[in-house]
């Protein structure tokens, strides 16, 4: 029975450890050539242990580049992580609040790393779809307003450096090369907010603001998700207000 238990622990241990490399690593993924480097393990151990996390959508592989990163069940968690005293637990009112007022989707973003994550959304009262889908889903940061809100409060080496890590996965987006994520950033920066009017996803339409911290550095982004269809003068002024409103209360509570 101690032996079985020690066995257990040590493989708890090792997974936490492939975890670790993983989460720390580059933000395209890590090879199993070079986790087992990094680890110590030796291949058929590790190839084990990763081919079950990714089993548990703890981790994702990609096939084709034969590279693991962290799956869509680790930003769950660390959404469920964050409530209590954490953001989602000062923003929750707000969302629930907005969705009242506009009857739309409203969502709380959140960045980890070079990835823009939902961590909590209220549902509209015409679902759209949204670029991250359910809360967990992730996209780069500079796909969408709630990522742009966030890319662009922060300082112009660190925005060069995520948009250099990030060029190559734009090319997902709709018409997302790098020169219009940089335009986005400058017009959001002079406008306070991020807009995307249908030009990511056909006939939806979003609007985001960045939460900032005590120092001025984007630590999430509040936003809300429409039609195209409901857009008439002032519309989007009149959102882009509401959500001022609102995360000036949530960051009075910083």
């Amino acid at each position: 029975m101690a032996i079985a238990s020690a066995n257990g622990s040590q493989l708890l241990d090792r997974a936490a450890l492939l975890l670790d490399l993983i989460a720390d690593g580059a933000t395209d993924g890590m090879t199993l050539k070079d986790l087992v480097q990094q680890s110590g393990l030796n291949t058929a151990t590790c190839h084990r242990i990763l081919n079950t996390l990714v089993g548990h959508r703890l981790l994702a592989r990609d096939d084709k580049r034969k590279r693991y990163r962290l799956g869509a069940k680790m930003f769950i968690y660390g959404a469920r992580a964050a409530r209590g005293p954490g953001l989602i637990s000062r923003c929750e009112i707000s969302l629930a609040r907005l969705r009242k007022k506009t009857g739309e989707t409203t969502h709380l973003m959140a960045r980890h790393n070079h990835d823009s994550i939902c961590l909590d959304r209220r549902d509209g009262e015409c679902v759209v779809q949204t670029l991250t889908g359910s809360i967990g889903g992730s996209v780069p940061l500079g796909a969408g307003p709630g990522s742009i809100a966030m890319l662009a409060y922060l300082d112009r080496e660190e925005q060069d450096f995520i948009l250099r890590a990030n060029e190559s996965r734009f090319c997902a987006f709709r018409d997302l090369p790098t020169e219009k994520v940089e335009r986005l950033i400058g017009e959001t920066r002079a406008r306070g907010y991020a807009v995307d009017i249908g030009e990511l996803i056909p006939g939806i339409a979003g609007v985001a603001m960045p939460i900032l911290d005590e120092a001025g550095v984007p630590v999430a982004s509040l936003g809300f998700t429409f039609l195209c269809a409901k857009i008439v003068p002032g519309f989007v002024e009149t959102y882009a207000a509401l959500l001022r409103a609102e995360i000036d209360l949530i960051e009075s509570r910083n």
